[in-house]
């Protein structure tokens, strides 16, 4: 934690979040006379490190809004109320990409401020598209697992990261293109028929996939997709506008929106990062300057996405100067984001993915459990970890 010399802040090591927080952090040091350090750390711990550890280290910390339960509960994050005024709060909920802002709403209050939107999208190489003739990109889940099967034995294959924590994203997704919202309900259960066929289906495409995708998380994924020829097609992963950008790695990746169910439900889990204010900090009124300085919609659609960003304010997504930096990476896949699917955020989600995960991913490659009873697990893991899912209003 800050002594009250320097600002402390801790983001996740990907220049997606390091190369705006470091640039808006130094115009802001310059003028404020206030040194900003931004420690980071590996995707798997964003998604699963403690909140505690965080708000009692740093001033400044950025959370995947599953927290947002924890942090209502704990004390250990002042209310954004309580630091930003009526007029910017409305702002933002004005201009959420998708259910951003209200995934850190919790007990009518907010949390953090979305400054990074994100969800499952689609991607490609367009080159080896183009060049294997492969026609017009799947839109359904069934042209998926068509185009993985017949692409199981070619030198660019389908791809798509399962390892733990996203085999557990993807079996929501796939399950909310079966069944839309009632898929998994707030505070019941998740639907048992859609939920077997998720996992059936997952486990069988999981077979023609690139090997990779056992272990890849989505930016291991894209850079294999960048700087190899091994994956031509991705159909769901959490996407970062970095790789749609020229010159970012030896290939750019193209986004487009997550494949639809039968009923034509387009299924994806909503990411990004909220930036929230520790109510440990020593200098909790200049943490909360530079917080609001991040999150205003001129920053995010000015330094914060030109610094290699990807904003959470709409104005950053509907700019074209911003798409034409990005590959076009906002326009096309904010359909997929506007109906995207909020995770459970009530105290414990974090223990529960990483054990839902687990079970989930120990399914699809093992091939030793049958889908009723991995689904019988889920549902054993949701009573035993997430007691307070009824108190969860997921939107």
């Amino acid at each position: 934690m800050s002594d009250g010399s320097k600002l402390r802040g801790m983001a996740w090591d990907h220049p997606r979040a390091r190369g705006p927080l470091e640039a808006i952090s130094a115009d802001w040091s310059k003028r404020r006379g206030i040194p900003v350090e931004w420690d980071a750390r590996p995707l798997k711990d964003f998604e699963d490190q403690p909140l505690a550890e965080l708000a009692t280290a740093y001033d400044l910390v950025l959370l995947d809004y599953p927290f947002a339960g924890t942090a209502a509960t704990s004390g250990l994050i002042v209310p954004v109320n309580e630091w930003v005024d009526e007029p910017y709060l409305a702002d933002q909920a004005a201009h959420s990409v998708g259910p951003s802002y209200a995934s850190y709403t919790w007990g009518g209050k907010q949390w953090a401020l979305a400054i990074d939107a994100a969800c499952q999208v689609s991607a490609d190489r367009e080159d080896l598209w183009h060049g294997a003739a492969l026609g017009k990109l799947p839109e359904t889940w069934a042209e998926v697992a068509e185009l993985a099967m017949e692409r199981s034995n070619a030198p660019s294959k389908v791809g798509m990261p399962l390892n733990p924590n996203h085999a557990y994203c993807a079996f929501l997704s796939v399950g909310v293109s079966l069944a839309g919202r009632q898929f998994w309900p707030a505070g019941g259960s998740v639907d048992p028929l859609a939920g077997v066929e998720a996992l059936d289906f997952l486990r069988q495409i999981s077979r023609d996939l690139h090997p990779a995708s056992r272990t890849d998380d989505p930016i291991a994924m894209s850079d294999r997709m960048s700087v190899t020829n091994e994956i031509v097609y991705v159909p769901l992963m959490f996407g970062y506008s970095n790789y749609a950008r020229p010159g970012f790695r030896a290939q750019g990746l193209r986004f487009g929106n997550a494949p639809r169910g039968v009923g034509g439900e387009i299924g994806s889990v909503l990411g990004g990062v909220g930036l929230a204010l520790s109510s440990y900090s020593a200098i909790r009124d200049a943490a909360a300057e530079l917080a609001r300085q991040i999150a205003s919609p001129e920053a995010q659609s000015g330094i914060y996405a030109e610094s290699g960003g990807q904003p959470g304010h709409a104005a950053a997504w509907e700019s074209p100067r911003v798409n034409r930096q990005a590959g076009d990476f906002f326009i096309s896949t904010r359909q997929t984001i506007d109906c995207a699917f909020v995770r459970s955020r009530v105290p414990g989600h974090r223990r529960f993915q990483q054990r839902a995960g687990e079970l989930i991913h120990r399914f699809l490659w093992s091939g030793e459990t049958a889908p009723r009873k991995c689904l019988a697990g889920f549902g054993y893991l949701v009573e035993t970890l997430l007691p307070d899912l009824a108190c969860d209003d997921r939107h």
